[in-house]
């Protein structure tokens, strides 16, 4: 059950989906009211519940559901801190029509997976339940129905119940303890000024979760769970006929309390008076990060086109001035790693204009003046056109593809679209006019518009300056005053304008001479053409009508990185990441992205340990672009001397303090115990070995991979024309250098310990421990074998949740995953995980260990091991008619590990045939209890 945080990211993911307008309106009058997609229909019943359906065919017969509550942790009384999110796990613990854990039993019988599928989350201001269900029988939508008039009025708030669920929320509170949970107690009462988001955190008090009393909890249910307060959201392949009747049989009868409550509108935060600042450290505090709010003030609701053009307005700015700061970020002596300023919503009906950046170990100040002299330059000078020409390109490329795969959208993404028009009036104005408004209007946007904005990046309120850092940083640090008087005097430095060379225009002077397609053979069953080109690489085509403009591509062969010798081993793991820096031909990455702007495709060379290769998505109008980028990447590589030593200081600066956290320097030291300290180990980077990567030799790595092409085979999956796909792969890939070569990986001989291995570290200053078993052995390998493991790990999650969560309240969470692996030798790995206090390892690891002897006695029951085929079935179902990405991950798999791509076509009958005697088998084979793993993080004191 996830939480939603206030956080950056939030706002970092918004500036991606800007919506867009302009000055020229036509039938988009400033002064119109938006108006809702026509796609939904929106009712409220009398009670006042409000209802949103949309029929949307993919993924074809399921639809989502929501129950969504406009009450959050914000309207705790002083004795309920948490009680809010403890209901929204109460109403997994039983209800008028499912007892105790019935729903979630019933529900994984019918291939709704806990978790991934069945969710909820409690935030400051609201609670939402997600609720996926199969529309493939009438029995299953009116249940579907049901669990949602279950959960808004029907709780059963059993004692017993709630009296083990604490253990449950006791451990949730106690995974989220740390560096980031100490530091926020301190400062979300300066950021909220007092107000009760300061006080009313959603995971709430632990002494209130331990010993609050039922009626408590009632009472928020009663209170606040009541029809004028919800939605229901319907989107999916159903009937919108059907859905409305469903919501009217199960929530006309609700009734509101007498007497109700109002729920405020907004909760008040004072203005801010002074100037203020926070320096805050922590020895577990891996990433120095610093924040400046210029304000916090209420937003503007949009309700028409005019504050519909304001907010893309804003949009704009945002995305221009963090170009620029992403620009500065990759200069050699760049003053942070990582920088964002932007206007954005920090929580319902308030606003804020904020800068932030991560530091590593770079100078604080350095920082602090780079991210507001950058704003103060966009007040003094202004934005260039061709920065602005260059955004509206990318926005209206976005708008385009939204349109042009408008009657393909997921239902999953458009009930987020609804839930938000009803939480907070986001508008819903639907693909086709958000579309029709940027291609009508965008153009009407100014410069001066967009540069007027950043008088309005300050107001009279006082700022709130924060700097969190790692505890060896201090000696370098300012105190809280000093932090005031650094962002004061940030404002009054000198600044100049940015300058802007010519930007290129074409990759290509001269095109390629083209080679030829010399085979082509097809597969009916899978809809697959494979070609043969003149050089010797092969192609795969899945032409597929999911998407009507995505493309994706994946290029491989067999070879990567552990070809190389041990002391390449830095080059080579940080090989893509510097390669994607660099640019093409004599085109530096910043360049090629105005070169591309406008245009949705990217491109990527990889290299992994036994394969190498590039990958890349793009759309059908920018095919050959796309292309023309991938010959580029094989033939001119750009080495860029500053972009490599900016990538040097930054990864130095910002590994610095990262094993500081005490899960990174566990996962750290496990793979340490699994393989002994092998030097060839995965391990997590100091920042010592930054200085052992050569550029010289990457690029003579890449050249040596990437100058022949022989063995690479591409595979192309999405809305492909043949007859315009063709010639471009005669023109661009048959053209590659290619000769015939021997494409193989190399065994390096790495392996895990054998026998039983039990290890304590001890790390962190909270009381909350880790336990990871992992076994592992060899084993040989087929797509049947696969498949089987993956069962049998599926069906004792269902054991680890039941035993380790429900019956001994002592898990937040359990997983165990497994794989079988055939590269560069046959062997599994199977690990399980669960977060846990201290005083409970012992005992719960002991419940593990019975769960998994029990598997191997008695095998897997029937009843689980039917959720678990019911759960891949309808997965299986949902990919394979949804997804392009998941055709491409099978397709290109299949022909690097040399199997028969058909396999996947028997899927569900492979599934069927699995039986509890296989799974019981698979038990011994793959936990082997004479050689395992047994690793225990616990706190240091």
């Amino acid at each position: 059950m996830k939480r939603k945080l206030v956080s950056l990211a939030r706002c970092l993911t918004a500036l991606c989906c800007l919506l867009g307008t302009a000055a020229s309106y036509g039938q988009f009058d400033p002064s119109t009211k938006l108006p809702v997609d026509p796609e939904v229909k929106i009712g409220k019943l009398s009670n006042g519940l409000t209802y949103y359906i949309r029929k949307n065919a993919k993924p074809e017969k399921k639809v989502q559901l929501r129950l969504v509550v406009n009450a959050g942790s914000v309207l705790e009384d002083a004795d309920q801190l948490g009680l809010a999110h403890m209901m929204e796990h109460m109403n997994f613990n039983g209800s008028a029509h499912f007892p105790k854990n019935e729903l979630v039993s019933y529900l994984q019988s019918i291939g709704v997976q806990f978790g991934a599928d069945l969710n909820a989350y409690t935030s400051f201001d609201e609670t939402v339940y997600i609720l996926p269900i199969p529309t493939d029988d009438p029995v299953k939508i009116e249940k579907g129905f049901t669990i949602l008039e279950d959960w808004a009025a029907h709780a059963s708030l059993d004692t017993a119940e709630i009296n083990k669920e604490r253990g449950v929320v006791l451990e949730e509170s106690r995974m989220r303890k740390g560096a980031t949970e100490r530091m926020g107690k301190k400062y979300f009462p300066v950021l909220f000024n007092g107000s009760l988001y300061s006080e009313r955190l959603p995971i709430g008090k632990d002494s209130i979760i331990q010993h609050f009393k039922p009626e408590a909890l009632e009472r928020f249910y009663k209170t606040w769970y009541r029809p004028d307060l919800m939605a229901v959201v319907v989107v999916g392949d159903i009937d919108p006929a059907l859905a409305e009747q469903q919501i009217h049989a199960h929530f006309d009868q609700l009734q509101n309390p007498p007497g109700e409550l109002q729920r405020p509108s907004i909760i008040p935060i004072a203005d801010r008076v002074n100037n203020t600042a926070m320096v805050l450290t922590d020895k577990e505090q891996t990433a120095n990060i610093l924040q400046v709010y210029n304000y916090i003030e209420k937003a503007e609701p949009i309700t028409t086109w005019g504050d519909y053009r304001k907010s893309v307005t804003e949009g704009l700015f945002n995305a221009l001035v963090n170009q620029r700061l992403s620009e500065l970020s990759q200069q050699p002596d760049a003053p942070f790693i990582l920088g964002a300023t932007m206007f954005y919503g920090l929580i319902r009906g308030y606003r804020s204009f904020v800068s932030f950046a991560m530091l590593g170990d770079k100078p604080a100040k350095g920082a602090l003046d780079a991210l507001i002299t950058t704003t103060e330059s966009v007040k003094k000078f202004g934005f260039l056109a061709t920065e602005l020409e260059r955004a509206k390109k990318n926005l209206l490329a976005q708008a385009e593809q939204a349109f042009n795969n408008s009657d393909k959208m997921e239902s999953g993404r458009l009930v987020l679209e609804y839930v938000a028009h009803f939480l907070s009036g986001a508008p819903i104005v639907g693909s086709v006019n958000r579309y029709a408004f940027l291609k009508k209007t965008l153009a009407g946007i100014k410069l001066e518009e967009v540069n007027a904005l950043a008088g309005k990046t300050e107001s009279s309120q006082g700022k709130f300056a924060l700097l969190m850092a790692n505890e060896k940083s201090k000696p370098a640090l300012p105190d809280d005053p000093q932090l005031v008087e650094w962002t004061l005097a940030a404002h009054k430095l000198p600044v100049k304008a940015y300058e802007e060379k010519a930007v290129v225009k074409k990759l290509f002077d001269k095109l390629p001479t083209p080679g030829r397609i010399t085979n082509t053979t097809t597969n009916t069953a899978l809809g697959t053409t494979d070609l043969t080109l003149s050089n010797g690489i092969t192609v795969t085509l899945k032409p597929t009508e999911f998407k009507n403009d995505e493309i994706h591509m994946d290029g491989w062969r067999w070879g990567g990185s552990h070809k190389y010798s041990l002391a390449d081993k830095q080059t080579t793991s940080n090989f893509s990441s510097i390669i994607r820096l660099m640019g093409v031909k004599d085109i530096s990455a910043i360049d090629l992205r105005k070169l591309l702007a406008g245009r949705t495709l990217n491109v990527t060379p990889y290299l992994n340990e036994d394969d190498e290769g590039i990958e890349g998505t793009c759309n059908a109008k920018e095919l050959e672009l796309f292309f023309q980028l991938v010959h580029l990447y094989f033939t001119s590589p750009r080495k860029d001397t500053a972009v490599f030593k900016s990538f040097v200081t930054s990864q130095k600066s910002m590994m610095a303090n990262m094993l500081a956290n005490p899960n990174l320097y566990y996962a750290d030291t496990i793979n340490k115990i699994t393989y002994a300290g092998n030097p060839w180990a995965p391990k997590f980077p100091t920042p010592a070995d930054f200085d052992n990567i050569s550029l010289d030799r990457m690029m003579d790595i890449y050249k040596n991979i990437f100058s022949n092409g022989y063995g690479m085979h591409f595979t192309f999956v999405g809305n492909i024309d043949m007859d315009k796909l063709k010639p471009l792969l005669e023109t661009y890939l048959a053209s590659l250098p290619a000769s015939p070569m021997t494409n193989s990986f190399k065994d390096v001989g790495l392996r895990p310990v054998k026998g039983i291995i039990n290890t304590t570290v001890k790390r962190g200053t909270a009381k909350k421990s880790q336990v990871n078993v992992i076994f592992t052995g060899e084993g040989k390998y087929s797509k049947d074998e696969a498949l089987k493991l993956r069962m049998l790990t599926e069906a004792l999650n269902i054991k680890i949740i039941e035993k380790l969560r429900e019956d001994m309240s002592g898990v937040y969470y359990g997983t165990m995953s497994g794989s079988l692996i055939n590269r560069p030798y046959n062997h599994y790995r199977v690990e399980t995980s669960f977060p846990c206090g201290p005083e409970n390892v012992t005992k719960l690891t002991a419940a593990l260990f019975d769960i998994i002897k029990d598997a191997q006695d008695k095998g897997i029951e029937e009843k689980d091991l039917n959720k678990v085929k019911e759960t891949l079935k309808k997965q299986y179902d949902d990919q394979i008619t949804t997804s392009n990405n998941w055709w491409l991950l099978h397709l290109s798999r299949s022909w690097i590990e040399q199997d028969d791509p058909a396999w996947i076509l028997q899927y569900k009958t492979k599934v069927d045939a699995v039986t509890s005697a296989d799974l019981k088998e698979g038990a011994k084979k793959y936990l082997n209890m004479k050689n395992y793993i047994h690793v225990v993080l616990n706190p240091e004191n």
